[in-house]
């Protein structure tokens, strides 16, 4: 497991950022590092098992890159390491890992200043979503899960954009985006199937402040889904308009990142 970091000097809690499946640590890089850094936050977003330059799983043959719980591990690892308890930050199903850690914390984790769960997939997984979306709108939902299960958003720029960005996401960076997804994923980030017999997830310690941030907009994780996690977490959603999947690096980015530094205020 790699990380990159960007460095304030300052004394308030770092940011430790975790991914989601077909990302990898660039996609925190590109403008959450400085928006929180010049804020006083030293920043470390960490590329899990498998996925950008991290080494593969030991398992050479591997075909998934760990569970929830290795992964976890690796994330709970890095954070003891810090002079600091740091402000756990996970997107998507890192969100879902991110829960696992704040779960485990006096057992196998280490103290957290505070969690915060964007887009994250609920602590019961995605299986419930998946069925409200089907309902909803089911070609375009049945279009959705065989870009995930084929990658097909590598290649395919307009499901690329679907599943993770807003319509009005000039071309010109969702083409880069695409390029940073297909050298993102070198095995599947978790195993779906196998994942199920880890959930629900256990909730965190009362004390721990928790924040959940999604989109309105987000055709992978909806807002039944951002509230199921809120409950989770005794805390309230946060819903951004005209917000897609990929908060950080979607056309309103920075709507998401205030959102998250006025939480942190408060810690």
């Amino acid at each position: 497991m790699l990380s990159t970091k960007a460095s304030s000097g300052s004394a308030k809690p770092p940011l430790v950022f975790v991914h989601g499946s077909y990302h990898a640590a660039w996609c925190w890089a590109e403008h959450f590092f400085e928006f929180f850094s010049s804020r006083g936050h030293d920043c470390y977003a960490l590329s899990l098992r498998g996925q950008g330059a991290s080494d593969m799983p030991p398992d050479t043959d591997a075909a998934v890159a760990g569970t929830i719980e290795t992964h976890a591990t690796d994330v709970a690892s890095f954070c003891a390491s810090l002079p600091a308890p740091p402000v756990l930050v996970g997107h998507s199903f890192g969100g879902l890992i991110a829960q696992r850690v704040a779960a485990d914390i006096g057992a196998t984790s280490p103290s957290l200043a505070g969690l915060a769960l964007v887009a994250s997939v609920p602590p019961t997984g995605n299986g419930p979503m998946v069925g409200r979306f089907l309902r909803r709108a089911p070609l375009a939902s049945l279009k959705i899960t065989y870009a995930f299960v084929a990658a097909a958003f590598k290649t395919n720029a307009c499901l690329c954009r679907e599943c993770f960005f807003s319509a009005d996401l000039p071309e010109s960076t969702l083409r880069e985006h695409m390029a940073s997804i297909a050298a993102s994923c070198n095995v599947r980030l978790l195993d779906l199937k196998a994942m199920k017999k880890e959930l629900p997830i256990r909730k965190p310690p009362s004390n721990l402040r928790v924040c959940v941030v999604g989109g309105e907009d987000d055709f992978v994780v909806d807002v039944e889904g951002l509230r199921e996690t809120a409950a989770w977490g005794n805390t309230e959603a946060i819903v951004l308009q005209r917000t897609a999947h990929d908060i950080m690096l979607d056309t309103r980015w920075e709507g998401g990142a205030r959102a998250l530094e006025g939480w942190m205020e408060t810690l």
